[in-house]
């Protein structure tokens, strides 16, 4: 489920969101980086905090402040921002606004409007130029994190840092031990993006304390970066950045999941292995709702089986509604032992960890909507079938990975249910954020205005973790003792992992819209989590910026929409952004994040939250290979949506989540996707390099896009066609020393020349996969 961020950090008014950048939503034909400019007069006094929220920021609606500095009344913020269009409000003590002076707006989905904001060439141009003695600062970080020191192992350590491309002339890390005289390090340039230049260093530290600054050379000018800001002369050693192993201990992720192949699984459209469990909706939460409503009522809940496994027409427009919107109350039996029938199959196609929607018992299809975390929804299956679901895949070298919503539960949730109907006698009454009770007989329009739920939706209320303070300013704290914690919440929820994990036996969690969960709660949940399974996994659901979420007391990955969904998709699917573009905006995770994270990122293509990639791609199955081509050889673990390899298209929730067409082999389209799938997953299992081997771009122009994975052993080139004409690609592989490559798919040689290039011819939205 996708969710905003609300997470605190203090930040320079005037400042460049390279950690949250997106790609535009489609070229507006400039180029450059542009300064924006963004004001906003209130129409009444008495505001205390005004925030700019939008896709230039991940939709944080506390990291962008609006000020007013000379008192005027017109509050205003200073970015810099590739040229694009962006989607934004305004956030004024917490409501969410249009802006009134917007020269565009469009639907925001909840009924509302987002303000757009395009920019173009009518905006100047920021220049950066190298030796002009200018140092742009506002791109640097100054927030010790495992994104500017991390320890590779118990004696080195690797130091980053970062400037705007063509802005300096070398950086230095001036470091200091002790008594001992300071050390002075040159920082190679170890990458760019596309407006970022990344620079790295490794030094022995060992189980030292180390005081340390990057120095910035650009003409005759020298700044010292230090956690206060930038100083023109050496700092003192209070004034430095510290590191030592006990600030920022070891990060270190599952060993197994750097091999991995994720499959994500939506229980309910998988398989029906067992009718018998089929939802009769006895539950009392379907009381009233099995009904078909009357004609012209379009809105009512209808829940109700659809006994024919392949009608999937509702999921777009349900045959029971007259507002032609489509049918969220169907659903068709999938179950835990479907997939159990299945695990031949998946075993074949080579995946190596499920990762299953919500299993936990829920009143909708998908599980989102807790009853009891505790208990397996009895038309998924039960204990005892889940239990020999896991020894086998187990036996098979497949892992279980579960999915869990602890922001909210359900409305039907024992705890909820106590709250509405006992008030302030129930004992579960602080576990939720009531405005008012009771609610009025007969329901209520609005529930939301009674009581705290997740987005508007009342079949979603949220959990209240901190009584100190309203739900809405929880998350952003990391400090357990600036808190008070709801123990009863905090530690039923911890059980939720030790049932799991403990009785269960699975190997991690993905967990759900966690930047909606306070900070400190993941530091509890962590330590109870390698408690239990050293070697768990645990991947957060985060659709923008991922790093204060990464790292030994929180997460060890995250579902990588940012740094590999959007680009892939934007590049491969819609074709509005070139090579260079894509390439970049790859970079950025990969130089944002350490590679203990890179290693083990979820690269998924798409989603139960998202459009099926094949139809995004308007259904062009040479796009979809293209991007499973890079998805199986790119750095981090490839996941598949259920389907996808079998090119099961899908539109906006809930087409989306259609079932599985298991009648796959009569289609030779479907037949061919598969084949293809099947041995790419091949290719990466039989080949550690696509693993685990480090990477290089070799090209990025155009519509081409080559990379390589090597390591000293090994040697895989992939290039890529995105365009719709024949190419001539010539490659540059003078730094490996191979006098040929063969194609791993087709079996054809292709000789290196003695300067080390390679040439090939590519047809249209085609590619290959090297390997010396």
């Amino acid at each position: 489920m996708k969710g905003r961020a609300m997470r605190h950090r203090s930040i320079l008014c005037l400042m460049y969101l390279g950690a949250c950048l997106t790609v535009p939503a489609r070229d507006s034909g400039a180029s450059g980086i542009k300064y924006v400019r963004f004001t906003f007069q209130p129409v009444i006094g008495g505001v205390e905090r005004i925030f700019l929220a939008g896709s230039f920021n991940d939709w944080n609606d506390s990291t962008t402040p609006m000020t007013d500095p000379d008192g005027d009344g017109v509050f205003e913020a200073e970015m810099l921002l590739p040229p694009g269009r962006y989607l934004y409000k305004i956030v004024v003590d917490g409501r969410w606004l249009t802006d009134p002076e917007a020269a565009e707006t469009e639907p925001d989905g909840q009924g509302g409007l987002n303000a757009v904001r395009v920019v173009d060439d009518a905006l100047p141009d920021v220049v950066f130029a190298r030796g002009d003695g200018r140092i742009r600062t506002d791109g640097i970080p100054l927030r010790l994190d495992y994104d500017m020191v991390n320890p590779l192992d118990a004696e080195r350590v690797e130091f980053r840092t970062r400037t705007y491309r063509d802005d300096v002339e070398r950086v230095i890390l001036h470091a200091l031990r002790g008594s001992d005289p300071p050390e002075t390090l040159s920082m190679e340039r170890w990458g760019e993006d596309s407006f970022f230049t990344y620079y790295r260093t490794v030094l022995r530290v060992g189980d030292s304390s180390i005081r340390f600054a990057f120095v910035l050379a650009d003409g005759d000018r020298v700044l010292y970066a230090v956690p206060g800001g930038f100083r023109e002369e050496p700092p003192p050693v209070d004034e430095m950045f510290h590191y030592s192993v006990e600030i920022l201990p070891r990060f270190v992720t599952p060993d197994w999941a750097k091999d991995g192949i994720f499959y994500q699984i939506f229980p309910e459209r998988f398989r029906n292995g067992d009718p018998s469990n089929d939802p009769d909706f006895s539950e009392p939460w379907y009381r009233g709702l099995t009904e078909l409503p009357p004609s012209g009522k379009t809105d009512s809940e209808y829940f109700h089986l659809v006994t024919d496994w392949d009608d999937v027409a509702g999921l777009t427009e349900s045959p029971y509604r007259t507002d032609g919107r489509p049918d969220y109350y169907s659903f068709y039996g999938g179950d835990i032992a479907g997939v159990a029938e299945k695990l031949d199959y998946l075993e074949d196609l080579g995946v190596t960890i499920l990762y299953f929607n919500p299993l936990n018992q829920g009143k909708s299809n998908h599980k989102y909507d807790p009853v009891d975390y505790l208990k397996i929804d009895p038309h998924f299956g039960d204990e005892a079938v889940f239990k020999a679901f896991v020894r086998d895949a187990r036996k098979r070298g497949i892992r279980i990975v579960v999915d869990k919503a602890f922001n909210h539960t359900g409305d039907w949730h024992f705890a909820f249910v106590d709250t509405r109907e006992r008030g302030e006698a129930s004992p579960y009454w602080h576990w939720y954020e009531w405005y008012k009770w009771p609610l009025p007989p007969g329901g209520c329009p609005t529930p939301c205005d009674y009581y705290d739920c997740w987005w508007g939706f009342p079949l979603h209320p949220n959990l209240n973790f901190d009584l100190s303070r309203p739900n809405a300013e929880e998350n952003h704290i990391t400090d357990i003792r600036e808190a008070e914690p709801n123990r009863e919440v905090v530690d039923y929820l911890l059980d939720v992992a030790r049932y799991w994990i403990g009785e269960l036996g699975i190997d991690g969690f993905r967990l759900d819209v966690p930047n909606e969960v306070p900070f400190w709660f993941w530091k509890e949940f962590r330590a109870v989590v390698d408690s239990l399974r050293p070697d768990a996994f645990l991947i957060g659901e985060i659709w923008g910026d991922a790093m204060p979420w990464l790292g030994p007391d929180c997460f060890h990955a995250t579902m990588n929409y940012k740094y590999f969904r959007d680009p892939v998709l934007n590049f491969f699917a819609l074709g509005n952004i070139d090579a260079a573009a894509f390439d970049g905006s790859l970079a950025e995770g990969r130089h944002r994040y350490p590679d203990e994270a890179v290693h083990v990122m979820m690269n998924l293509i798409d989603s139960h939250d998202t459009e099926r990639f094949l139809t995004v791609a308007g259904g062009d199955i040479r796009r979809l290979k293209l991007a499973f081509l890079f998805q199986m050889t790119y750095v981090g673990i490839p996941q598949i949506y259920y389907g996808g390899e079998v090119a099961l298209e899908g539109g906006k929730d809930p087409d989306n989540r259609r079932t599985f067409p298991w009648d796959w082999k009569s289609c030779e389209i479907r037949r061919d996707v598969h084949a293809y799938c099947r041995t790419l997953i091949g290719l990466r299992k039989a080949h550690p390099v696509l693993r685990r081997g480090a990477y290089r771009t070799l090209q990025a122009e155009g519509g081409i896009h080559a990379f390589a994975r090597h390591d000293e052993k090994a040697l895989c080139v992939v290039v890529a066609n995105n365009a719709d004409r024949r190419q001539d690609v010539t490659l540059d592989l003078s730094g490996f020393r191979v006098k040929k490559m063969t194609d791993l798919l087709s079996g054809e040689t292709h000789r290196v020349r003695k300067d080390g290039t390679l040439s090939l011819v590519l047809p249209p939205y085609s590619g290959v996969l090297l390997g010396r």
